[in-house]
């Protein structure tokens, strides 16, 4: 499915990530309340940029992924008047989670000499990431059919180590086959993904790939074990410039109020 939209201006885009909201939503998560944070974090959204293009989210939308977890969720974006997009985490459920597009298609947003494109990378069953082979062959005929456009691509996991030995077990693990894939098109200027609750930025080939803090709980880097973060919950801004140039910057809550147990090791 293709979404046309927004074709000739510079863009403001939203991600936001990892919101794991609750069936109930007075329920916590970690010790923290993750509706109110997501709430606050969209207030902050708002405050900021009241003319953003759109918002992104790159999964763990629900960290109990019921049917009136996501319809939750729909009632607060559609609230916002601003074009909102959503791929799967490892903690949701495809069978109900609000797909853009069916699955082994990636799904596609058309912002005229921008595209992003969004791709599944959650197994059944698993915390780790795979992005199957039918839908690496869907990107890459989308990918040369976009071939005079700018990409950014976008999926839950991450593809590259975060040095944190416990997290990287459950990263994207054919990072390699992706790669091969993206190799052939130097037109991709980034891939921002989700799954690590913290803000990081490192380079392949020339593309940006960017994880995004989590709009609940924070994960310290560059730990052996599982660790909790006292860092509030934030977002990332992308400016899409009409030249191919962008900006990205992360924006975290002023607010001390969500912060977690730090003697949790787990969850």
């Amino acid at each position: 499915m293709i979404v046309s939209d927004f074709i000739t201006q510079d863009k403001i885009i939203i991600q936001i990530t990892d919101t794991h909201l609750m069936a109930d939503p007075n329920d916590c998560f970690v010790t923290i309340n993750p509706e109110r944070s997501f709430h606050a974090v969209l207030q902050d959204i708002q405050r900021r940029y009241p003319q953003a293009d759109m918002i992104l989210h790159t999964g763990d939308l629900a960290q109990e992924a019921c049917p009136e977890t996501y319809a939750r969720y729909l009632a607060t974006m559609q609230q916002l008047s601003i074009a909102f997009y959503q791929l799967p985490g490892n903690h949701d459920d495809m069978r109900i989670f609000p797909l853009l597009s069916p699955h082994p298609m990636p799904g596609h947003i058309d912002l005229g000499i921008w595209q992003i494109i969004m791709l599944n990378s959650p197994v059944a069953g698993q915390v780790d990431g795979w992005i199957d082979a039918q839908q690496l062959l869907h990107l890459q005929k989308l990918l040369t059919t976009l071939k005079h456009k700018y990409i950014i691509l976008a999926c839950h996991h991450h593809p590259f180590d975060m040095h944190s030995n416990w997290i990287d077990q459950h990263k994207l693990k054919n990072t390699a086959a992706l790669a091969q894939v993206m190799a052939a098109h130097t037109n991709i200027k980034a891939l921002v993904c989700g799954h690590v609750h913290q803000e990081s930025c490192s380079i392949w080939n020339k593309v940006q790939f960017l994880s995004t803090p989590a709009t609940s709980v924070q994960f310290k880097p560059h730990q052996y074990d599982f660790a909790l973060d006292l860092c509030a919950p934030g977002y990332r801004v992308l400016r899409l410039q009409h030249n191919g140039q962008f900006s990205s910057e992360v924006h975290r809550l002023e607010s001390n109020e969500f912060q977690p147990n730090l003697e949790i090791s787990g969850y």
